[in-house]
């Protein structure tokens, strides 16, 4: 067991196990690529500005012509991205300033666990796939290498200013039924997470597991909530 290697978590790893990060911070990984998956179609509807007029306009028309699409957006979605949407300056070059493309982030991670796992000199994706679908399908050899906790660290902060664009949030929602474990009413589903969680004792269940739980639990709740409130009307009668 060892500290886990994520900047700014306590926790540590499992027992007996090669992962360079704690349990929580591995599902968050897992929840990120899956965010950024779903991501980038909201992603490239962004890329257009909006129409109506801005500052600096001159009876309701624009005081200059203004570029065609969002330049954040572009930045993101730049040359060699997995994405069919061209540079509309026609710069084929990539050589784009400011932050690099989430393609070429994304590649540098693929092309480091290739490297970690020695499976394939050079990473190869399928026609269609994403490099945060291939990140994902590695992600048990990523949990072990040694740059696991900076991977799971940039690319919080890429999730984070793909949110910023689409003004987007994981929701968090609380469910009926109580924990099986600490039988504390803290169970919760987010958005992208693979695992409802516990957030008393951390528990984790599939969704299955909870529904199946649920089904089991709920109907004597539902039953013990009703004599509660036939008493009290009794009481106060």
């Amino acid at each position: 067991m060892s500290s886990c290697t994520v900047p700014g978590c306590p926790r540590t790893t499992d027992e007996d196990t090669r992962r360079r990060m704690c349990p929580r911070c591995a599902r968050q990984l897992q929840a990120l690529l899956r965010e950024l998956v779903g991501q980038m179609p909201i992603l490239q509807a962004s890329l257009q500005l909006d129409r109506s007029p801005t500052t600096g306009s001159v009876h309701g028309g624009r005081a200059h012509s203004p570029m065609p699409v969002r330049g954040d957006v572009l930045t993101l979605l730049g040359p060699g991205s997995n994405t069919t949407l061209s540079d509309p300056y026609g710069d084929t070059r990539g050589d784009q300033t400011g932050p690099p493309s989430l393609d070429q982030i994304l590649r540098g991670w693929a092309e480091a666990t290739a490297e970690h796992t020695r499976l394939a000199p050079t990473p190869w994706r399928r026609p269609g796939q994403t490099w945060a679908e291939w990140l994902a399908a590695y992600l048990p050899w990523i949990l072990g290498a040694p740059w696991a906790g900076d991977f799971h660290q940039e690319l919080g902060e890429l999730v984070g200013r793909v949110r910023a664009i689409t003004r987007t949030e994981p929701r968090r929602r609380p469910l009926d039924a109580p924990c099986p474990s600490c039988e504390a009413f803290g169970l919760v589903e987010e958005d992208w997470q693979p695992y409802v969680e516990c957030t008393v004792c951390e528990l984790l269940l599939t969704p299955d597991e909870y529904t199946a739980h649920a089904r089991r639990v709920m109907p004597r709740l539902y039953r013990t909530a009703l004599l509660l409130a036939a008493q009290q009307h009794q009481e106060s009668a």
